[in-house]
């Protein structure tokens, strides 16, 4: 049982909720934000979210120091994949920004790419905010891009304002939405646009992926149309556009979205449309998993009764949930390895985690725990470096 408070509801602010699932983590030293959580659904407004999780320092605190965005393993270069989404989000918002001059501003931009793709279509004065000082040096590196090292509250308070204030893949990493948008209709000008694109909750169960992978330790808030429209309602934006898409996010791994623009309005609205559609896409969500996450404890379950010393690479959600919720933990595991350096000299369940050029040291077989990027971990370890230890791959892809 969770020893942080309940939480009352980001969108409405009740404290009615409903107990949907309960998500748990295994702790990496002084670096996972949350070891676990009750995914509920709000009585009075049915928004989905992850309740009985800490404060929002304490999020703020793994943003900043145990960031994975800026693409370390790839020199600061995004993959393939994110190449081509960020081209399609730009491709989204360009023609919704009325004016070249417009001051943009992408908060949790990364290593600065939609920026990048923003100003190749002609709209010049673009920042980014970032909690990560090594995102903010890839992005001056790669593409020129300012991006600050600050926080919300921390711009909020320069004075300073912008006409299009961006957040891709931000909102439903955040646990005081209240705050965060009244620091938003700060740095926003009046009228100005905001554009949101978070995880579709209505269609977690359309795309395969890693059973309950998207109930992560990360993302706290999970969205439909509807709670998205109630939440920009209730701190006075009106919406503009939303549409419901979905697009590749690694090798046969599919991302449903909610993208959307809202506008800066004087006032807040006070009438909210139930959402029914979110308990709905729970459900079948959350049904969808058992089978799969059946087979692939079944999986574990052989490795441990062989016995035999294994790595395990990667010490994200996916493992983290497995070490707390199967047997992994009571495997032979040598050492973790994981290719961002933050993680490198810490430890998960007493075993060091390491960077992956240390498994040139070992010839142990390596468990790939990741179904999103296990064909890339798989490339790596052959080509990349060069090792031919047995790979266990847990997903047929």
């Amino acid at each position: 049982m969770s020893a942080h408070p309940a939480r009352p509801c980001p969108v409405c602010g009740s404290d009615r909720r409903r107990l949907m699932f309960r998500q748990d983590f295994a702790a990496v030293d002084n670096a996972t934000p949350v070891t676990g959580y009750d995914v509920v659904v709000c009585g009075q407004c049915g928004a989905a979210y992850a309740d009985k999780i800490p404060p929002q320092e304490a999020f703020d605190r793994y943003y900043r120091d145990m960031s994975k965005y800026e693409y370390a393993q790839r020199g600061g270069e995004e993959s393939a994949y994110d190449s081509r989404r960020l081209a399609i989000i730009a491709g989204i918002i360009a023609p919704r920004i009325q004016s070249p001059a417009a001051r943009i501003l992408d908060i949790g931009c990364a290593s600065g790419r939609l920026l990048a793709n923003l100003r190749e279509r002609g709209f010049a004065n673009v920042k980014g905010l970032d909690p990560s000082p090594a995102c903010a040096a890839t992005a001056a590196r790669l593409y020129g891009i300012e991006v600050r090292s600050m926080t919300l509250a921390e711009i909020a308070g320069t004075g300073e304002q912008f006409d299009v204030v961006i957040m891709v893949g931000v909102i439903e990493h955040l646990r005081d939405l209240d705050t965060a948008f009244a620091q938003l209709r700060t740095i926003l000008a009046p009228g100005g646009l905001l554009y949101v694109e978070v995880p579709d909750v209505t269609a977690f169960a359309d795309w395969p992926n890693a059973p309950y992978q998207d109930f992560s330790t990360e993302h706290i808030n999970f969205f439909s149309p509807a709670s998205l429209r109630n939440l920009m309602r209730r701190h006075g934006f009106s919406p503009v556009f939303l549409e419901q898409n979905h697009r590749e996010q690694s090798f046969k791994t599919v991302m449903s979205n909610i993208s959307a623009f809202f506008r800066k309005e004087s006032s807040a609205a006070e009438a909210i449309e139930f959402d029914a559609a979110s308990e709905a896409g729970l459900a079948r969500y959350i049904a969808s998993c058992e089978a799969a996450d059946r087979r692939l404890r079944e999986q574990i379950d052989r490795v441990v009764d062989a016995k035999q010393p294994i790595l395990v690479w990667g010490v994200g959600t996916h493992t983290s949930r497995l070490m707390a919720t199967s047997r992994l933990a009571d495997a032979h595991i040598v050492a973790f390895i994981e290719s961002n350096a933050r993680y490198h000299g810490k430890s998960l369940h007493g075993r060091p985690i390491v960077a992956p050029d240390q498994l040139r040291a070992h010839n142990e077989p390596v468990l790939v725990s990741s179904r999103v990027f296990q064909n890339e971990i798989a490339d790596q370890i052959r080509t990349t470096l060069g090792c031919d230890n047995e790979l266990i791959l847990l997903y047929d892809i």
